[in-house]
């Protein structure tokens, strides 16, 4: 049986931020990975690549997250293209049934999404996507939930798991202080640090950013909160344990 395995992110490069090591791991597996990315983060900096305009900032970091998710092995990405920073004030429905129609496509066993905290940034993007994507997760099974994708041919899926990123308890005194959910299982990232850089490379607009990432999205492991559906079992190192 084939496994399928769908990331849920506000962002371009939160999936390689994120879990970069685990879809990568997955997909070199065979797994069959998919993201959905709710904006084309074209708010921010482009760390000195010319960019003439909003629109064509988001043009290029949507080529930049193809490029980034061919190097982690993800095949399907569905970008929403919903305002940047703004996430939260998004007409709800619009973005669950968006995500509701990839999980009804691809039909994961698994979901990962940021914690409803929004990972150690908090950013408003991040919590609001937890939200989306847990309520996308609960419906994406519910017959009655969108029917007219059902109409078209996308019937209920319900996932196995949806996981949330998380992270050990920051020191004290630590710059970034933010206390993730309870880790329930760890996936073994050190072996994959260097695909993990090539993808983070690929989003060249967010380069100024660099230092930040050798600093916080090379751990040793990439670790989750089990949030709904089938516990882990204890020790866990892998998102598919106990399903």
């Amino acid at each position: 049986m084939t496994r399928s395995l769908a990331a849920v992110f506000a962002h371009p490069d939160d999936e390689t931020f994120a879990t970069g090591a685990t879809l990568s791991r997955y997909a070199s597996q065979g797994v069959r990975c998919s993201l959905y990315c709710a904006t084309d983060g074209d708010a921010g900096r482009s760390s000195g690549v010319p960019v003439s305009s909003s629109e064509e900032l988001a043009a290029i970091r949507r080529a930049e997250l193809r490029a980034a998710c061919d190097i982690l092995g993800v095949s399907t990405i569905v970008s929403g293209g919903h305002p940047d920073g703004a996430l939260q004030g998004v007409d709800p429905d619009l973005v669950i049934g968006e995500i509701v129609a990839l999980l009804r496509r691809e039909r994961p066993d698994v979901v990962v999404t940021f914690g409803p905290e929004g990972a150690p940034t908090r950013h408003r993007d991040h919590r609001a996507i937890c939200r989306l994507a847990t309520s996308a997760f609960l419906l994406a099974g519910t017959a009655t939930a969108f029917p007219e994708q059902i109409a078209a041919g996308l019937p209920p899926h319900r996932p196995a798991r949806l996981a949330y990123v998380t992270w050990p308890a920051p020191p004290a005194g630590s710059a970034i202080d933010t206390q993730g959910q309870p880790i329930h299982l760890s996936v073994p990232a050190a072996g994959l640090h260097a695909v993990k850089m090539a993808a983070f490379l690929a989003h060249r607009t967010q380069l100024d950013h660099i230092a930040h990432f050798r600093s916080l999205a090379m751990p040793p492991s990439e670790d989750y909160f089990v949030a709904g559906g089938a516990a882990a079992p204890a020790s866990a190192t892998s998102l598919f344990d106990g399903l």
